[in-house]
């Protein structure tokens, strides 16, 4: 059974914001979206990119949610259930002044 393409897509994106490898992260282990984490501004910048991606793209609605048209706003609220589950932690700034 082929791998999904358009799912393939986006994590092969979100390995590459974290500089982890696509080929070394085994998505069977459970966890293993806590090996890395991000800044809040790289969180951003993926949230923002897999909303166009979605939107633009209707073979990846198909894929993904078995939709044929999302608008952008189903997009936005899809890719933030994406992060909650799949998302890397995030890193927060704390610094005292």
């Amino acid at each position: 059974m082929s791998k999904a393409f358009h799912l393939e897509n986006i994590f092969a994106v979100m390995y590459r914001l974290v500089g982890a490898d696509y080929n070394t992260i085994d998505r069977t282990k459970e966890n293993w979206y806590l090996q890395h984490q991000w800044d809040e501004e790289t969180e951003k910048q993926f949230s923002g990119w897999m909303t166009d991606y979605l939107h633009k793209l209707p073979k990846a609605q198909t894929e993904l949610y078995n939709r044929r048209y999302m608008k952008k706003f189903e997009c936005e609220s899809a890719v933030q259930m994406f992060l909650l589950s799949y998302g890397w932690k995030t890193k927060t700034n704390w610094s005292k002044k």
